[in-house]
């Protein structure tokens, strides 16, 4: 769990990933210097359940690499980031750990999500992802390229994780990692799992999203190029992924010549998106 001044839910989210029937599990908590009392309720619980440890930045180092602190931290076979103001059905981590051990060549677990308002109430918003099994290379990588983030919260074959350059710190270093994973393996629905995300923001134009991600707290630009063009590295670090990855490099060439035409429609829908909302 990379958290950050979460108060208002982290109780609730502990308690469902307490509440998880998986018998193998830890909880790390990556604390980026709270503000508010995040701290003292982590802290209670870390002492209430060895299963939990936590940990607080003496200052904020931004989102990104926050994430990538956790997951530098974990041990085993699969690894989740999870946010501190969700909710996960008591199966969702054995019933994603079993269909990634059905399905050695998969990546990632994505169980049903749905969004979910300040007081628990689903909200009438498409969180559909598919399961893309019966789908080629390139329909699995279109997939994560058209579809929302998130996967990025799914449960992750660690080994694929580790091999991948993690949550980097740019605007759209999400659909970056999806798209590694994509390359690496499927995305799978585990049966009957679900995952409440709970939307605690207000409603945000496109520019106001991208001040958001270049502002301090979630760091995401490294540079005043980055935060002047937030989108900017977008798509070199997408083919380049597409570049560095296994594949055959007539699959390597013929998904950058997709990707060419198409990256600039993909910014204009999601503008278009975003300022809907």
């Amino acid at each position: 769990m990379p958290i950050y001044n979460e108060e208002r839910f982290i109780e609730l989210a502990l308690e469902s990933l307490q509440k998880q029937d998986y018998p193998n599990l830890r909880i790390l908590i990556s604390d980026n210097a709270s503000t508010d009392r995040t701290g003292d309720i982590c802290r209670r619980a870390a002492e209430r359940d060895e299963r939990i440890s936590y940990h607080c930045m003496d200052e904020n180092i931004g989102s990104a690499p926050n994430f990538r602190h956790v997951a530098r931290e974990a041990q085993g076979k699969y690894f989740m980031w999870a946010a501190g103001h969700d909710e996960w059905s008591t199966d969702l981590v054995s019933r994603s750990v079993e269909i990634l051990e059905e399905n050695e060549s998969a990546a990632i677990a994505v169980a049903t999500s749905f969004w979910i308002d300040e007081n628990g109430e689903r909200l009438d918003r498409d969180t559909d992802y598919p399961d893309t099994r019966l789908r080629s290379l390139f329909g699995r990588f279109f997939t994560v390229f058209w579809g929302n983030m998130h996967p990025v919260l799914g449960v992750i074959r660690l080994e694929y994780l580790a091999g991948s350059k993690s949550m980097q710190s740019f605007v759209g270093a999400d659909l970056v990692l999806l798209s590694e994973l994509a390359l690496c393996g499927d995305f799978v629905h585990p049966r009957d799992a679900w995952w409440n995300r709970r939307d605690v923001r207000t409603k945000e134009t496109h520019n106001e999203r991208m001040k958001r991600y270049t502002g301090a707290e979630f760091g995401q630009a490294e540079s005043t190029l980055d935060k002047r063009f937030p989108l900017l590295r977008l798509p070199f670090a997408l083919i380049s992924c597409v570049w560095m990855s296994r594949v055959a490099w007539y699959h390597k060439a013929l998904l950058i010549l997709a990707l060419l035409p198409l990256m600039p429609l993909r910014y204009i829908i999601g503008r278009q998106q975003a300022n809907k909302r």
